[in-house]
């Protein structure tokens, strides 16, 4: 996972002040080639390590990335050491892509969350966010719609016209009792003729124009009096459901909310406690509050 908790909090949250080892921070955030070597209380910061870690951060020039990789790598140094001073065994856990933390990964998050947790939010903060920010706390419209889709068999006018011809056939068939499903399964060229012709649950904007706007006039469970064209074919479309736009209830959006804000709180904290580490090292080749190397 390339110490995400590491280049979250190097790159989020400047130390501001802190002048390195004593001749003031630096105004740039790079490092050239070249430049001066980084020790941390006396042990060398590897130049290769350095250009091995640079890979893993974006940056407008190779300067720049040296120069986010050398803070995250001092800022894990510190994280290590303070480790191993806790006597902590790493504990990996594996992310929402079943990627399993390294060791080093492990024992980094160990110690911010021991030692830098953040504060949890009480409801009244979140409610603060959720009605200061309602409108983004909204379930957009809803659609689940079905169709049968008759394509033309060949090009030109005439393949057009008997899709046509068809696709009214069978709404005709549908009007008296024939099963949608069935009809789907037995004529639709689409693949959802294998789901009954179901398309599933979609938003404004994810079907063709034309559809949509079909649907827009329909009421759950009926269907378009006449075909719908578009460039695949002529549709026969019915509407299953509809749900409108609505506003989400705070319960329904108040664990998402807790866990933004708790995130925020624990970077912030996390920086607060790198800070401090960092003000108790002699760093040397590296001003931590402009993350530029010297």
């Amino acid at each position: 996972m390339k110490h995400t908790l590491i280049r979250t909090v190097s790159e989020a949250a400047p130390l501001e002040g802190f002048s390195g080892c004593g001749h003031g921070p630096a105004p740039a955030a790079r490092r050239e080639k070249g430049a001066p070597p980084i020790y941390v209380d006396g042990v060398l910061i590897v130049e290769a390590a350095i250009a091995a870690e640079a890979q893993n951060h974006s940056a407008g020039s190779a300067a720049e990335a040296r120069a986010a990789a050398a803070r995250a790598l001092v800022i894990r140094h510190l994280l290590l050491r303070r480790a191993g001073a806790l006597n902590l065994e790493p504990d990996a856990e594996r992310d929402a892509q079943g990627r399993e933390e390294t060791p080093e990964e492990a024992l980094v998050r160990q110690v911010l969350e021991r030692e830098a947790p953040g504060d949890e939010p009480t409801e009244a903060e979140c409610r603060r966010v959720y009605e200061t920010s309602i409108t983004k706390f909204a379930a957009p419209e809803i659609f689940e719609a079905s169709h049968i889709l008759f394509e033309p068999g060949a090009p030109g006018d005439e393949a057009w016209v008997d899709a046509h011809e068809r696709a009214s056939a069978a709404i005709a068939a549908l009007r008296v009792g024939a099963d949608f499903a069935a009809c789907a399964r037995a004529y639709s060229s689409c693949s959802s003729a294998a789901d009954g012709g179901a398309l599933g649950q979609f938003v404004r904007g994810d079907l063709a124009p034309s559809i949509e706007g079909a649907l827009a006039h329909l009421t759950p469970g009926a269907l378009a009096p006449a075909p719908i064209k578009t460039r695949h074919g002529w549709h026969i479309v019915r509407l299953d459901r509809h749900e409108p736009a609505r506003t989400l209830p705070f319960e329904a959006v108040e664990e998402h909310i807790r866990a933004a804000l708790h995130a925020r709180s624990a970077v912030a904290a996390s920086a607060r406690y790198v800070e401090r580490l960092a003000g108790e090292a002699e760093i040397e080749g590296l001003s931590l509050s402009g993350g530029a190397a010297r």
